[in-house]
């Protein structure tokens, strides 16, 4: 069992370890007068520490449908600080990038990071 000392010294150690910064993107969406919505993507939290690290179907056996064909998925984990909030309606801007959110994963027993697995738009 885990202090919570020892668990909060592990989420620093790695927080330490995330090289990066990505901005996490919020959808919001306002009438455009003709019965329609505009989209804007805007920044939900700037500057968030991260980690980018690319993953192939061959590691995960990923594809994904495309039209009616099936196509193989290249994505990318991105690894965040434990309590980042994030879900799958976010996009993550990072580099000049932009990723679509494809799943979080919420269900640790002791989270020390954040795992989220995205590809690129």
């Amino acid at each position: 069992m885990l202090t919570n000392a020892e668990l909060t010294q592990m989420r620093a150690d790695a927080a330490s370890l995330l090289p990066d910064t990505c901005n996490i993107l919020s959808l919001t969406t306002a009438p455009d007068g003709q019965g329609g919505q505009t989209e804007t993507w805007g920044t939900a939290t700037a500057g968030a520490s991260c980690r980018l690290d690319p993953i192939s179907n061959k590691t995960y056996g990923f594809e994904k449908a495309v039209g009616a064909s099936l196509k193989d998925f290249h994505g990318f984990v991105l690894t965040l600080e434990y309590d980042a909030s994030i879900t799958t309606a976010n996009r993550i801007e990072k580099g000049g990038e932009t990723y679509n959110v494809v799943s979080v994963d919420t269900e640790k027993s002791w989270p020390i990071t954040r795992r989220v697995l995205v590809e690129r738009i």
